[in-house]
């Protein structure tokens, strides 16, 4: 049986992941083919792959081109980090071709719902797992009468959009702000709410907002490789300044466990809490793929795509990776700093 895995356009960490694959198989002597794919120019991603395609811009064109291409390369397990609801809504098609498809979800209900944050805050709570109270917010005189009447009580208030990623539209609310701090401090994400409500009477159309208690911390995000529900391996990055700590223990850590298993999740997949002002955790959002910095987590010993790529071909077994996650774990403390990498303007590894 051929070991072939094809990554298809992520987010951010999609170099991080094939680079992660290849070193465990390194580690482990076993060869795999590793496929890349993205519909724009990207040749630092698509460079470190065994071998690399151009997507179609054209979402029409996906079913068959993932169908073409399954057929002629004997792929045999397809990941994706983009688009996962359109995939899940194809999963029949595209797994009926011999090739297994992971989206971080085992069924589209599950992308809606992490995707929503103030529904996801319920659901987890009606699971008895505690979540950042979150108030929907559908108009402008809703936010106001929130503001004026807060819902939380004593607690500093902040606000983003029910739906997005890269925490895009998080702001903190404060009254002491003036009104240049928003450009002059703009990575504070502190704003007055006067400006705030000005800024979005400007705006042609409003979108729904999710308005919650500002939590003082620290922050935790758990990357976390499942098998529909189960989870197999798991690394926390506690987030403190610059600096992260990878811990595979703790409360935080084992309410996103338990999350990720109330959600269903499979693949590679993060999950983010944050302590409370009693300094307890409570969940902030499930991202059903996988994070910008799962690669730090390979600092701690455990290789998590390397994990998810071997279980996904049929290397390792539930048990094996289960065994190799707990064993290899060693603490460690990472911080990110700016690099710059060689761009290679013309691919040698491109298929098409």
């Amino acid at each position: 049986m051929s070991n072939k895995i094809w990554l298809m356009e992520g987010l951010s960490s999609q170099r991080d992941i094939i680079q992660g694959m290849k070193s465990f198989a390194g580690k482990m002597r076993t060869d795999i083919t590793v496929y890349a794919s993205h519909r724009n120019e990207r040749n630092e991603i698509l460079s470190v792959a065994d071998f690399s395609l151009a997507e179609p811009k054209d979402a029409e064109m996906r079913l068959p081109f993932i169908l073409s291409t399954v057929a002629e390369w004997d792929i045999n397990a397809i990941h994706t980090g983009r688009n996962c609801l359109w995939f899940e809504n194809h999963r029949k098609e595209i797994e009926e071709s011999g090739v297994s498809l992971t989206t971080g979800a085992s069924g589209p209900q599950w992308l809606e719902m992490a995707d929503d944050k103030v529904t996801f805050a319920q659901v987890m709570e009606e699971n008895h797992l505690p979540a950042v109270p979150s108030l929907r917010i559908n108009s402008i005189e809703e936010l106001q009468h929130s503001l004026s009447h807060s819902p939380f009580e004593g607690q500093q208030l902040c606000v983003k959009p029910v739906t997005g990623i890269y925490g895009m539209g998080f702001w903190r609310f404060d009254d002491n702000a003036s009104s240049m701090d928003v450009f002059n401090y703009p990575e504070k994400r502190i704003v007055h709410p006067g400006q705030y409500i000005e800024a979005l009477a400007g705006t042609p159309a409003f979108t729904p907002l999710v308005l919650m208690p500002y939590l003082p911390g620290p922050e935790y995000s758990v990357d976390i490789l499942a098998d529909k529900g189960e989870v197999l391996a798991a690394v926390a990055r506690r987030k403190e300044g610059a600096l992260q700590h990878l811990e595979n223990s703790g409360e935080a850590f084992e309410l996103a466990c338990a999350c990720a298993r109330a959600m269903k999740v499979d693949g590679l997949v993060n999950v983010q809490t944050r302590n409370n002002n009693s300094g307890r955790p409570v969940l902030l959002e499930t991202n059903m793929r996988p994070s910008g910095g799962i690669g730090y987590t390979q600092h701690s010993g455990v290789n998590l795509p390397g994990l998810f790529a071997f279980h996904k071909l049929g290397l390792m077994s539930k048990t094996e990776v289960i065994e190799m996650a707990k064993n290899d774990f060693v603490p460690a403390t990472v911080r990110s700093v700016t690099d710059v990498i060689g761009y290679s303007t013309h691919l040698t590894n491109r298929l098409n």
